[in-house]
């Protein structure tokens, strides 16, 4: 990839392993913390995700043999329920 900011290819996948250990750690923080401090590690992961999810889009459009389809959908579910779990999150902050 010319562009430095997103990962590599060769490291989509270990990217796409931390946004997943980051939704079973929310789930235990949610479990042993509650929600409300639960939703710290919910905004760390969905920033974590979403930068996957874009740098697995930006490599699936430069090579499509590499960088399969089941990455790019399974990143991009990632990154919408992570997403999602933080707009809870600041909204029960934020007492709405």
């Amino acid at each position: 990839m010319k562009n430095g900011f997103f990962l590599k290819p060769d490291k989509l996948n270990q990217g796409y392993v931390v946004s997943a250990a980051g939704f079973v750690v929310y789930l235990a923080a949610c479990a042993l913390l509650g929600q409300a401090k639960a939703g710290i590690v919910a905004v760390i992961f969905a920033v974590i995700s979403v930068y996957v999810f874009l740098s697995v889009a930006a490599a699936r459009k430069e090579d499509k043999e590499t960088v399969g389809y089941n990455l790019l959908w399974g990143s991009g579910a990632l990154a919408i329920m992570m997403c999602a779990f933080m707009a809870a999150s600041i909204k029960l902050w934020l007492g709405l």
